[in-house]
């Protein structure tokens, strides 16, 4: 597939963004989450084979094993505790692309998200791409792909709420690059990948620890969207769109038969030192 036609069938983030007001966002998320509340979670042990039509498969979470799992990650059941660190992942995200769409169109970067993304035109140079194509669909990426981290993040409070969880607040002392973003479109790209494939990885190697198959299922339509962001950044800086194998990774299926063949994730653990320890002002 060319590089015009992937962004043609890139959804209208906007869009969806001024349809999901607060209230109707809230109703969605109570439906779609309403195992996440307290006294309804599924019993620990039952497998996907009870509500699968006969499949056979591992149990879902165990509860109470979350609590040593994610560290620091507040929560008095698995859910809540999983919930909370898929928030703080993404109110993370959210701001870090905040910042570098700020620095992208010649904003301060401590400027909020503007209410439309037409507000936004690169002021930076474009960088080393390929073609001047590729530089136009990187910025669109950048653009949308900042209202999309915003979505998820109001959707994951929102859901949270109306179900009657406690959704942890953001981080004090703000969030940060490791870096100072560098004055080009693409190196800004540099700076915001590691964050997207560690994205990737924690939501995966969270999935385990959730009790209910159902919110499982709304993990992961989370989960896939920063597969697909990480895949086409790494698409328009020329890298191997992947499932690449990067420090700490671990496999869930063991001697596959070729390197790119399954995605890797990591422990929950691991995700929240490095965050912290890297992104954390």
């Amino acid at each position: 597939m060319h590089l015009d036609q992937i962004r043609a069938t890139a959804p209208a983030r906007r869009a969806f963004l001024s349809r999901m007001r607060w209230a109707g966002l809230g109703a969605a998320a109570a439906a779609l989450l309403s195992a996440a509340a307290p006294g309804a979670q599924a019993k620990s042990g039952k497998t996907l084979a009870t509500r699968g039509g006969g499949r056979t498969a591992k149990p879902l979470g165990v509860e109470g094993t979350a609590a040593a799992a994610f560290p620091g990650t507040p929560g008095s059941s698995n859910n809540e505790i999983v919930l909370n660190y898929a928030l703080t992942l993404e109110r993370l995200e959210a701001d870090l692309y905040r910042q570098a769409l700020n620095k992208a169109t010649g904003r301060a970067l401590s400027a909020p998200l503007a209410a439309s993304a037409a507000a936004y035109k690169q002021t930076v140079p474009d960088g080393p791409f390929r073609c001047e194509a590729e530089a136009v669909a990187a910025f669109a990426y950048l653009r949308d792909f900042a209202y999309v981290e915003a979505a998820h993040r109001d959707f994951l409070i929102a859901a949270m709420q109306a179900t009657g969880l406690a959704p942890v607040g953001p981080n004090p002392g703000g969030y940060k690059f490791p870096t100072a973003l560098p004055a080009s479109l693409y190196g800004i790209l540099q700076q915001v990948i590691p964050l997207e494939e560690t994205g990737v990885r924690a939501y995966l190697g969270a999935a385990g620890f959730l009790t209910d198959l159902g919110l499982v299922q709304v993990a992961g339509t989370i989960y896939t969207t920063e597969a697909r962001h990480s895949a086409v950044i790494n698409l328009v800086l020329n890298a191997p769109v992947g499932p690449v194998t990067l420090p700490g990774d671990k496999e869930v299926v063991a001697g596959p038969p070729s390197p790119q063949t399954f995605e890797k994730f990591l422990d929950p653990a691991t995700v929240i030192a490095a965050v912290t320890s890297t992104y954390f002002a």
